[in-house]
């Protein structure tokens, strides 16, 4: 039953967070920002592939009786989350030190929505190399 809630709540939150993905897609194509609209497209597609592969995974766990998280399953994403958040610093500071000479953002929340997006990015990354690699 746990698991189910837990799946449950998976599906909802990647929903949510597609549709806001497309939303904000829209709203950029519609004022005529075309690269905050592909960058929304692509954010939303790379969260639902992850979110397809997520639950076709844990609904055939739930099949074979298999719980969603294990002791391998926790430690791969305690790895990959101490590792995404490693780099994401450095991400923040690349993105500090360099926004004022080689990249120009429109204002501040521009520079955090895409350092956002990459931590997420960085963290699927991770999660895909050790969940592969023997721990």
């Amino acid at each position: 039953m746990k698991d189910k809630i837990r799946m449950t709540a998976i599906i909802i939150i990647s929903l949510l967070v597609i549709t806001t993905g497309a939303l904000f897609s829209l709203k950029s194509f519609a004022i005529g920002e075309i690269a905050g609209g592909v960058a929304g497209v692509f954010i939303a597609t790379t969260i639902l592939v992850f979110a397809i592969f997520v639950f076709i995974r844990g609904n055939r766990d739930m099949k074979k009786g298999f719980p969603l998280q294990d002791e391998r399953s926790r430690k791969v994403i305690e790895k990959a989350t101490s590792k995404a958040f490693y780099v994401s610093l450095y991400l923040l500071l690349a993105i500090g030190f360099l926004s004022d000479d080689l990249i120009k953002f429109r204002d501040v929340s521009q520079a955090i929505s895409i350092a956002v997006g990459v931590m997420a990015i960085l963290f699927a990354v991770f999660w895909a190399y050790y969940n592969r690699k023997e721990i």
